[in-house]
């Protein structure tokens, strides 16, 4: 059985109902979205969720939501004392999302500083594909950054591969190049790419879908999906120029949160399952359709 890692944070969601005055909690976070998308794509990957959690009982609930999912969750070590990150979301009449974050004392944070954590390298081989993202990097201190990136390297090392989706939140790191140089060394170490041009444009200062394939080819990223909303999505594969694959239009526009994560769950199961890459770009626009046509980042199942 294949076996796809995802590393992050998944943390406890508010979100405001229609009165404004009551909210909803749930469980989501980028990583982890993307990690939901993928196993109800392809039921029969064996995908496991590597954070860290507290030993309290909202921590035991997401436990137990991950299992709900299929998602495996022993890889994931409980900290005593530790609670897992929140955040509040609201949304516009466009859909757009405004993010409020109480995360930095999350578990999460502290995933290489406990034993569990520092032994995943000598799992690498257990791992035929580890997924992880700009986020995933930015939550962690320096020496747990180069402990991902290590984990990374012996993955391919090992003969697995590594996605890497750029997904940048500013707010997450001190010093706008601090994140490109993260998010570079993370770069090169993937075989595939999955970036969004926005996020390109903000860290790098490129707009250009062919300049951007361009460069992470140049980084040794051997497949290469770059996003753009209701532009649609470049697939780019060895040293060919990248092939346009259009949106698909959603019903409505109801809220556009894990648009990117649903598209990078379905095109990866795709890929995992043998679908070739444009294929599986069209599995993935055509589930962010469906994500961005309804409220909040995961649909019922």
């Amino acid at each position: 059985m294949t076996r796809v890692a995802v590393l992050g944070e998944c943390m406890v969601e508010l979100r405001r109902s229609g009165d404004g005055a009551t909210l909803t909690q749930t469980f989501s976070g980028d990583t982890y979205n993307a990690a939901v998308y993928l196993k109800r794509s392809a039921p029969p990957l064996d995908v496991v969720y590597i954070s860290a959690l507290g030993d309290d009982s909202i921590s035991a609930a997401m436990r137990r939501a991950w299992a709900e999912e299929g998602i495996d969750g022993d890889w994931t070590p409980s900290i005593g004392g530790a609670l897992p990150g929140l955040y509040l979301i609201e949304t516009d009449a466009d859909g757009e999302r405004r993010f409020h974050y109480w995360r930095s004392a999350a578990a999460a944070r502290r995933l290489f500083e406990v034993p569990e954590g520092r032994r995943l390298i000598d799992r690498a081989p257990e791992i035929d594909l580890l997924y992880l993202s700009g986020i995933s990097l930015a939550i962690l201190p320096a020496e747990g950054r180069d402990r991902l990136l290590a984990l990374a390297a012996a993955v391919r090392s090992a003969g697995g591969r590594v996605a890497f989706d750029s997904n940048h939140r500013p707010a997450l790191w001190r010093d706008p190049r601090e994140d490109r140089t993260w998010v570079e060394r993370a770069s090169r170490l993937a075989t595939v790419a999955l970036p969004s041009l926005d996020d390109e444009a903000v860290l790098f200062g490129e707009r250009d879908p062919a300049a951007i394939d361009r460069r992470l080819a140049g980084w040794g990223v051997d497949e290469r999906v770059i996003k753009d909303g209701a532009n649609g999505a470049w697939v780019g594969l060895g040293g060919s120029a990248p092939v346009a694959v259009p949106a698909v239009a959603p019903a409505a526009v109801v809220d556009t949160t894990a648009a990117g994560d649903s598209f990078n769950g379905a095109y990866l199961a795709a890929r995992l399952t043998g679908s070739p890459p444009v294929d599986a770009a069209r599995a993935g626009a055509t589930l962010a359709a469906r994500v961005i046509a309804a409220p909040g980042a995961i649909l019922p199942r």
